[in-house]
């Protein structure tokens, strides 16, 4: 199981920011306290949290491990809800269908010509 500084490490460097660059933007004196948060000595009280989830572009609750990671950043995702999602879906499928409708349509049309002009 992941553990909070390893995920903390994670959005780090996938950022690649050093501790000390970190650090720097966490207002701390030098890469310790960075450090001991990654390796699992110290944790970020819920205050450092939030500024450490703004900063890793990422959420409180992905670093405490109750949401997944995301691989990509936030800015590449975007929130649906389930119901409007499969409600996109349903309309994608009709139009779809629709499309395949008129595509049958033209092809018969085309092959009645063919067979109109084979007879001539």
């Amino acid at each position: 199981m992941t553990t909070v500084g390893k995920r903390i490490k994670k959005c780090r460097e996938n950022l690649n920011m050093s501790q000390e660059q970190l650090a720097a933007i966490m207002d701390k004196a030098g890469r310790a306290t960075i450090s001991n948060w990654e390796t699992g000595k110290n944790e970020p009280t819920l205050t450092e949290f939030k500024k450490l989830a703004e900063i890793l572009k990422t959420t409180v609750s992905h670093l405490i491990g109750e949401a997944p990671m995301f691989e990509e950043p936030r800015e590449n995702y975007v929130l649906v809800k389930k119901d409007d999602l499969i409600e996109l879906q349903r309309k994608a499928l009709e139009r779809e269908e629709e499309r395949n409708r008129d595509l049958q349509e033209q092809l018969e049309k085309v092959k009645k010509q063919d067979e109109q002009t084979g007879e001539s």
